[in-house]
C-alpha cells in the first residue's frame, strides 16, 4: 500500500453464537483460538468462544444488549486478554453470557463492542468450565494467509 494511504475501512460485522474456535492442547489449563476476515471478526469469535466453553455449548438467549469500551494492552493480544477478561468477570459478577458481538474498533489498547448478554442457567449451561483466569501466557493475535487469529490460554 503507497505510503500515506489508509487501508480500506471493512464493514462491521455481527456474530452470534455457535462460531468455529478451536481448543488449544494445554498442560493444565485450555486454549482458544479463533480466526477472521479481520482482526475485529477474530476477536468476535474469541469472546463467543469463551462463552461457549463457559455454557458448555447449552443454548444462550439473548437478554439485553451492553456497549463496552475495554482498555487494552500494548498490543492487540494483551488488548484481546483484556476483553476476555471483562467478559469473564461479567459471568462472575452478573452471570451474563455473551450470545453475540460485535467490535466496532480495536487497536492495541483500546477495544470498543457492543455485546449481547443472555443470563446464566444452572440447568442448560452446568457442562461449562470453571474458567479462573485469562492469562497473557500464549496469547498471540496476528495475521494469517485467511486473514487473522487470535489466541488465548484460560486459567480453570
Amino acid at each position: 500500500m503507497p505510503r500515506g494511504r489508509a487501508a480500506p475501512k471493512l464493514p462491521v460485522v455481527r456474530l452470534a453464537l455457535p462460531q468455529p474456535y478451536e481448543e488449544i492442547s494445554h498442560t493444565a489449563d485450555v486454549g482458544l483460538a479463533a480466526r477472521g476476515a479481520t482482526a475485529e471478526e477474530a476477536l468476535s469469535r474469541l469472546v463467543l468462544a469463551l462463552a461457549a466453553l463457559l455454557s458448555g455449548g447449552g443454548a444462550v438467549a439473548p437478554a439485553g444488549e451492553c456497549a463496552l469500551a475495554v482498555s487494552g494492552g500494548a498490543d492487540l493480544a494483551q488488548t484481546a486478554v483484556a476483553v476476555l477478561r471483562e467478559v469473564l468477570f461479567r459471568f462472575a459478577t452478573r452471570r451474563e453470557l455473551p450470545c453475540s458481538c460485535e467490535v466496532r474498533a480495536l487497536s492495541a489498547g483500546h477495544a470498543e463492542l457492543s455485546v449481547g448478554f443472555g443470563r446464566y442457567d444452572p440447568l442448560l449451561h452446568a457442562e461449562g468450565a470453571d474458567v479462573k483466569a485469562v492469562t497473557y501466557h500464549g496469547a498471540r493475535f496476528e495475521p494469517d494467509p485467511a486473514g487473522w487469529r487470535a489466541q488465548v490460554i484460560l486459567d480453570i
